[in-house]
C-alpha cells in the first residue's frame, strides 16, 4: 500500500463571489471581484450535488431538496426533447 499526502489549501475572502462556468467546467471564487481561485474539472453534476447537500444539511430543508431534484429532471427532459 502506497501512502499519498493529503493537502489542504485555505484561502480567506473578505467579500467572496462564486461563479460557475459550464462551458469551461470551472468554479471561480473571487475576492471582491479582484483576486480569484479557479477550480477546474468541476461538472454541472458536481454543482447540483453540492446544491442538494446544501439544502439538506445546511438549510435542513428536505422538501426544497426534493423540489430542486424535480426541477432538474424537468430541465433534463426539456433538453432531451
Amino acid at each position: 500500500m502506497s501512502l499519498t499526502p493529503e493537502l489542504t489549501y485555505e484561502f480567506r475572502f473578505k467579500d467572496a463571489y462564486l461563479y460557475y462556468c459550464e462551458a469551461h467546467e470551472c468554479l471561480r471564487v473571487t475576492d471582491d471581484h479582484e483576486d480569484n481561485v479557479l477550480l477546474g474539472n468541476i461538472t454541472k453534476e458536481n454543482i447540483n450535488d453540492f446544491i442538494e447537500c446544501y439544502f439538506e444539511y445546511v438549510l435542513d430543508d428536505a422538501p426544497m431538496k426534493e423540489y430542486f431534484k424535480e426541477r432538474l429532471s424537468k430541465v433534463k427532459e426539456t433538453e432531451e426533447a
